[in-house]
């Protein structure tokens, strides 16, 4: 079984390498980094062109958006579709507007300022002390940089809403989410995965970076849910 791993703003494939290394050897995993395209179809299409032919794609936080917008432009190759920390739906013009002010503010060299707030909201509040996720945050922000922080910004502003596309698709569909992401509220994506008739796990002690705050809880979930639905 292959599962295609895309990450979130302001961060890289290296991100998945703690839950991909709790995963069984029975689900091959495949992370990617996202190219500094400001648009989440044309991103999508970067990634398809050297992606397996059958996958399920799991998407967090950002990569959520893109993981959409690869079930729309192929989805006669994904079996599933995992959201980690992610939505469905398009931003408003207020929150597009934000998104775009950001972008020109990291082009103009306000980058490193910009990801120091984020990370101050993107972790539990237990976990923000931890030096190893400070750490694997410093490594991912070095590699992300402001040329993708931007794009990947304008990107999300101009998203579609595809919660009808999903809850149309006929792929099983998997909602994880962390009890505390104040990003993208955990009651939101509660919500959402009602409106989705998606399976919802939601893991304790995790904020919007789940991916690297509950790496190994992330894999069950995931690792779990794969072995009973069998896409």
């Amino acid at each position: 079984m292959n599962l295609l791993l895309i990450p979130g703003i302001n961060n890289t494939a290296q991100t998945f390498a703690p839950m991909i290394a709790a995963m069984p050897s029975h689900i091959d995993c495949f992370p990617v980094d996202c190219a500094a395209l400001p648009n989440v179809d044309d991103i999508a299409r970067a990634i398809l062109a050297d992606a397996p032919a059958r996958f399920v794609v799991g998407g967090h936080s950002f990569g959520g958006y893109v993981a959409l917008a690869i079930l729309a432009l192929a989805p006669e190759r994904v079996a599933g579709v995992i959201l980690i920390n992610t939505g469905t739906g398009s931003d408003t013009p207020t929150a597009a507007a934000a998104r775009e002010e950001r972008a020109l503010r990291a082009e103009a060299g306000e980058y490193a300022a910009l990801a120091d707030a984020a990370s101050a909201r993107a972790y539990h509040p237990d976990n923000l002390g931890r030096e190893d996720l400070m750490a694997e945050r410093a490594a991912a922000l070095l590699g992300y940089g402001a040329e993708r922080y931007a794009a990947h910004s304008r990107a999300s502003a101009i998203r579609p809403d595809r919660t009808e596309l999903l809850k149309n698709s006929g792929v099983p569909v998997l909602v994880v989410s962390a009890d505390k992401d104040v990003v993208i509220p955990t009651e939101r994506q509660r919500d959402m995965a009602q409106n989705l008739g998606a399976e919802n796990v939601v893991i304790a002690q995790a904020g919007h970076m789940l991916p690297a705050e509950r790496p190994v809880l992330l894999a069950n979930a995931v690792s779990e849910w794969l072995d009973r639905v069998k896409p």
